[in-house]
């Protein structure tokens, strides 16, 4: 096995956490795992992971040997990625973690019709409830909505982005319309739980004022397509991102609430990692991302 390879291996394992795991992600046995790494520690004479049945922990060499590797893989990358700009070239395994609901409403598509003109990228997309650690699971690109929390990577938005509170025209003709935000208290709201947001609080702007509305309702999920479904069978008031409500709001199934009002920021941003020389897959692909979303949203 080579030295690059080792060191790619290593890496994998340690991003894992454990055998099983590695296992997974490099299509291999745990045992396959368990004996590559086995080799790696005879060849370096170094006692990489402390390791049980249950549990393995990188020794203070292993950690050293981590950093190194990291470093190492990192220069040849960059090296490769400079190579292959001046070349025109536009190769490599781009990996994107994109929100559930979105990813599979918007992200597939964007990501094929990407490769149709990359045909030389591969693509690997994760979607999850929740946002994870780019550099953790080796993520190039994150897409996050809304205000960034304060980190170390770095952000373009990719599309500009509105929350909607709306129902469906059956409950409007049998509860009503709010006509300010208090008034959210006198109906039945549906509320979506959503990582560590406060599902139950809405929160609203006009000029330079703000307020914050505790509402309360029979229906709640972890599941926006969910929540989307009960407001469109007449069951509620839903706050939901404009991208999962389009479709509905043009054909008249919903309709938009308190527009008089402002909500907080749901702007769409590509996250990434800080870059010397960013790869020319990820440069390409968070431009082509936007151009994606212009068309599909238009231009605001």
């Amino acid at each position: 096995m080579s030295t690059l390879k080792n060191l790619d291996f290593f890496i994998t394992l340690c991003r894992a956490g454990n055998m099983s795991n590695a296992a997974r992600e490099l299509d291999i046995s745990p045992a396959a795992v368990s004996k590559r790494l086995s080799n790696l520690e005879k060849s370096t004479n170094i006692q990489l992971f402390n390791r049980n049945t249950r549990t393995m922990k990188l020794t203070a060499e292993g950690q050293i040997y981590l950093t190194y590797a990291e470093q190492a893989l990192a220069y040849i990358h960059e090296m490769e990625e400079q190579i292959a700009q001046r070349g025109g070239e536009v190769k490599g395994l781009l990996k994107i973690n994109a929100p559930l609901g979105f990813g599979r409403k918007y992200m597939a598509d964007a990501i094929a019709a990407f490769l149709d003109s990359h045909p030389n990228v591969e693509a690997k997309l994760h979607l999850s409830d929740h946002p994870l650690n780019l550099a953790e699971n080796a993520y190039d690109i994150g897409i996050r909505f809304g205000e960034l929390p304060d980190s170390s990577l770095h952000s373009r938005m990719i599309a500009t982005h509105r929350r909607i509170v709306c129902a469906s025209p059956e409950y409007i003709a049998r509860y009503g319309k709010p006509l300010t935000p208090d008034a959210l208290a006198q109906h039945n709201c549906i509320t979506l739980q959503q990582n560590n947001d406060a599902w139950s609080v809405w929160k609203f702007y006009r000029g330079t004022r703000s307020y914050s509305v505790r509402v309360a309702g029979t229906l709640s999920a972890n599941d926006g397509e969910s929540v989307t479904r009960w407001a469109l069978e007449g069951r509620g008031i839903v706050i939901r991102a404009e991208w999962d409500l389009k479709d509905h709001l043009a054909a008249g199934r919903l309709v938009p609430l308190l527009t008089g009002y402002s909500t907080p920021n749901a702007d769409i941003h590509a996250v990434y990692q800080h870059y010397n020389v960013m790869p020319a897959r990820i440069r390409l692909f968070i431009e082509h991302l936007r151009d994606f979303m212009t068309r599909t949203f238009g231009a605001r």
